[in-house]
């Protein structure tokens, strides 16, 4: 089981990704932040495999909130999910500290798979045995 933590300013976004991804047996949502400030103290509170952080928030961005929180949970994956541009914010997101980038108009097929790929890399979820 992948546990996970969503941090975006959208309550709406929020409540549709939390049911988007509870549909997937290998994947629960353990908990959801608003406000970019409170998303390391919740993160490490929470203690998810994976954390999906929005770029656009109003009180402290995704592009702050990432290299906090790889700082303080060096081992938790990291994706960072946007409307805007891809092209534009893909190299910066990594350098930052993200593993990943899904633009929100690809979350439908991207997602889910982003998130095992992420976990894999991170050691939080075994390969498949070839027995």
């Amino acid at each position: 089981m992948i546990r996970i933590v969503l941090i975006d300013d959208s309550t709406t976004f929020l409540a549709i990704a939390s049911r988007f991804l509870t549909k997937h047996e290998e994947l629960k949502v353990v908990g959801a932040v608003s406000e970019g400030r409170l998303a390391v103290g919740a993160v490490s509170h929470l203690q998810p495999d994976v954390v999906l952080v929005d770029l656009a928030m109003p009180d402290m961005s995704g592009m702050e909130v990432i290299p906090l929180l790889r700082r303080t949970m060096p081992d938790v994956g990291i994706i960072a999910l946007t409307f805007l541009e891809e092209e534009k914010y893909h190299d910066t997101v990594l350098s930052a500290g993200a593993d990943a980038f899904v633009a929100k108009e690809e979350l439908t097929h991207k997602l889910v798979p982003t998130i095992l790929n992420v976990a894999r890399m991170r050691g939080q979820l075994k390969q498949p045995s070839l027995a």
